[in-house]
């Protein structure tokens, strides 16, 4: 049941002036509530913060876990496989080099990444700032980039992990096939 009494929109003919009521009513109700609406805000911004770190933590774990079992594999790979394997005897040696090509490759992407997150992050705390200026200017905030949520990084990540998986195999398959 809502405490207006009145319909604020009878009478009104046109969507300028019901969007004007609307925006009036809500600044009052806000006003109203302002200290309700600080606290949700404040504890809101705390959940926010706990996930996004969260988040941060995971993906610095993936981050070391793939850097560390790439370059494992591949110099382990490259130092071993004599001893496994004499070389010139071997067959399908394609697959071994595409092994080592998938590991390098993930090195290099893995790194890659560290950048592209690194001028991510700055241009979101920029752009978070001009916002924040425009807003207590009373401006309209805006995005030129596109949304700022798309995280290059999450492709990155599912990308490592097929091409270290795609190394891991062509090295086991080239392991069966010369033992």
């Amino acid at each position: 049941m809502s405490d207006i009494a009145y319909d604020p929109y009878e009478g009104l003919e046109t969507d300028e002036e019901r969007q004007a009521v609307y925006r009036k009513l809500l600044e009052e109700y806000n006003k109203e509530n302002a200290a309700d609406n600080w606290e949700l805000y404040k504890a809101n911004e705390r959940y926010t913060d706990k996930l996004i770190e969260t988040q941060r933590k995971t993906d610095e774990f993936f981050d070391k876990w793939m850097m560390s079992l790439a370059a494992g594999s591949f110099g382990l790979s490259f130092t071993f496989i004599s001893s496994l394997v004499p070389l010139e005897n071997a067959v399908c040696k394609p697959l071994l080099i595409a092994a080592w090509a998938c590991f390098a490759l993930v090195l290099a992407i893995q790194l890659a990444g560290l950048v592209i997150s690194s001028i991510r992050y700055i241009l979101i705390v920029a752009e978070a700032d001009k916002n924040l200026s425009l807003k207590y200017e009373g401006k309209e905030p805006e995005n030129k980039r596109g949304s700022i949520y798309f995280d290059p990084n999450r492709v990155i990540m599912y990308a490592v992990l097929f091409i270290f998986l795609g190394g891991l195999l062509c090295l086991l398959a080239f392991v069966a096939k010369n033992l």
